[in-house]
């Protein structure tokens, strides 16, 4: 082969290894090692085949060939680390997700999930799998299982906290029919407070037992129609005790107007006496009662007629001292209706310190779960003063009572 032969045929295999070390490069920013690695085998198969080849070309393209060899190997050592980087900031995820929403016993045997807080993080969980996109294949099937590991750990506590709360929900609700009947059946004061009795227990379960809040809510909802019946109940009763009341106050009165008045007095006494256990309204008591003062008022003023002055005073006495048993009525009914109201105000503060529990338990930060805390703090001690003021009512109306005899 002449000399100007052969140049030429350098030329060409020099002009081929540029041509392949060209496209090596352009392609070596997509990140695709492997072809990239796959492709510079050819390369050096034509730097070993390919002859003849001046020296000065030979070198300076293994020089280009080497560089960029060596710039693919630092990008990849540095993806490699990147890669890392990434599998621990999901390593660091998934550990809030473990330990962060769910709140473990001594014994390991059970787990109280925040399910809302948990399956929300979750979401987060997954958006940054699908985000991150240099992560090793190891590193991504390892810890893809492993959150699907905590995933299912938490499906299966889901269903198990479910299953319970349809177990108390059933109990509940059963219980609920049963203080419904009971309301809807009930004759007197006595029955009712039965009923009464029976919501209370419940609102105690309700609080105590495991409830989601969609077997909750039908079971709140179902309390309050029974109280419903409750009150309606004792509306109708408080209505037909202040018609049997209002039936013997007649008496009373005629006798009063157009009777023997002694006789009047003992009928009005007979009467309230009758009507001081009976239940009534307050409005309805205060005008049965001021009917019977009217009444007692004329048999005591016809009585005065028919005595001297001495009797008058003796008579005066009895009716100051009448006065004084039907004020001191209105103080005891007062004082139990100051005590029902305080009830329901604890039943009330109660249901604040449910609710304030629960924003404590799902609060974002340590701030205000601290001051939500001190809320309840400041609950529990209205109710305490609140128990110390029925305390002091129910001493006086127990004092009250025993003067009235």
């Amino acid at each position: 082969m002449s000399l100007e032969d052969n140049l030429k045929k350098s030329e060409e295999n020099a002009s081929a290894i540029e041509r392949e070390i060209d496209y090596l490069e352009e392609n070596s920013s997509n990140s695709d090692y492997r072809n990239f690695w796959n492709n510079s085998k050819k390369v050096v198969e034509l730097f070993r085949t390919s002859k003849p080849l001046l020296r000065q070309d030979r070198e300076r393209m293994w020089d280009k060939y080497s560089g960029l060899c060596k710039q693919v190997k630092q990008e990849m050592s540095s993806r490699k680390e990147e890669a890392k980087e990434n599998a621990s900031k999901i390593e660091q995820e998934l550990g809030k997700l473990e330990n962060d929403y769910c709140d473990t016993t001594l014994t390991l045997l059970h787990v109280n999930y925040r399910f809302r807080e948990f399956w929300q993080k979750a979401r987060e969980v997954t958006g940054l799998f699908k985000s991150t996109k240099n992560l090793l294949k190891e590193d991504r099937e390892r810890l893809w299982d492993r959150y699907s590991t905590i995933c299912d750990s938490a499906k299966s506590s889901q269903a198990e906290r479910n299953n319970e709360s349809a177990k108390n929900k059933d109990t509940i609700t059963s219980l609920l029919n049963d203080a419904y009947f009971q309301a809807g059946g009930s004759s007197n004061l006595e029955e009712l407070r039965k009923a009464k009795s029976l919501q209370s227990y419940i609102l105690g379960l309700m609080k105590e037992k495991t409830l989601t809040k969609n077997d909750r809510e039908p079971c709140w909802d179902f309390w309050k129609k029974v109280w419903g019946v409750i009150d309606s109940k004792q509306e109708k009763i408080g209505e037909r005790n202040f018609l049997q009341a209002k039936d013997e106050t007649r008496g009373a009165v005629n006798a009063a107007y157009y009777g023997d008045p002694y006789d009047a007095l003992k009928e009005i006494k007979a009467v309230q006496g009758n009507i001081k256990g009976l239940y009534m309204t307050k409005s309805q008591r205060s005008e049965i009662s001021g009917v019977l003062n009217d009444a007692w008022e004329k048999a005591s003023s016809k009585i005065s007629e028919k005595k001297a002055e001495r009797t008058v005073i003796k008579e005066e006495k009895q009716r100051k001292y009448n006065d004084w048993h039907e004020r001191m009525e209105g103080h005891i009914q007062r004082w139990e209706n100051n005590i029902e109201k305080s009830k329901g105000y604890i039943s009330s503060l109660e249901e604040q310190i449910d609710r304030l529990e629960g924003e404590a338990d799902n609060a974002r930060t340590d701030e205000y779960a601290d001051m939500v805390r001190g809320w309840i703090e400041e609950k529990y001690q209205k109710i305490t003063d609140v128990k110390g003021q029925i305390q002091d009512l129910e001493d006086k109306i127990s004092s009250g009572k025993n003067k009235l005899g």
